[in-house]
């Protein structure tokens, strides 16, 4: 992800996002579901859930159906990028 499309999800911080592809590493226990959140929310919580979470399907999406969805690479180099920036008014 270069540096532009990164600004581009940075400025869409506080959009609505759905979270999918997050599964659960016990044996047993349920998927967690999510329900709307902001984009930069949405992007925390899969930053700071990794090794807590398989994330090998993880993608965020946001935006209109026409925006690709974030997978766990975009979101790790925005975390790295602007960190709790993202959580910004």
């Amino acid at each position: 992800m270069d540096k532009s499309a990164m600004a581009s999800v940075f400025r869409m911080r506080h959009a609505p996002a759905g979270i999918s592809g997050v599964r659960s590493l016990g044996r047993g226990q349920a998927d967690p579901v999510f329900h709307s959140r902001p984009l930069g929310e949405a992007i925390r919580f899969i930053a700071e859930a990794d090794g807590q979470y398989d994330l090998s399907a993880v993608a965020i999406f946001y935006g209109d159906r026409s925006t690709p969805p974030l997978g766990a690479r975009e979101i790790k180099q925005l975390w790295a990028e602007y960190g709790v920036r993202l959580m910004e008014a």
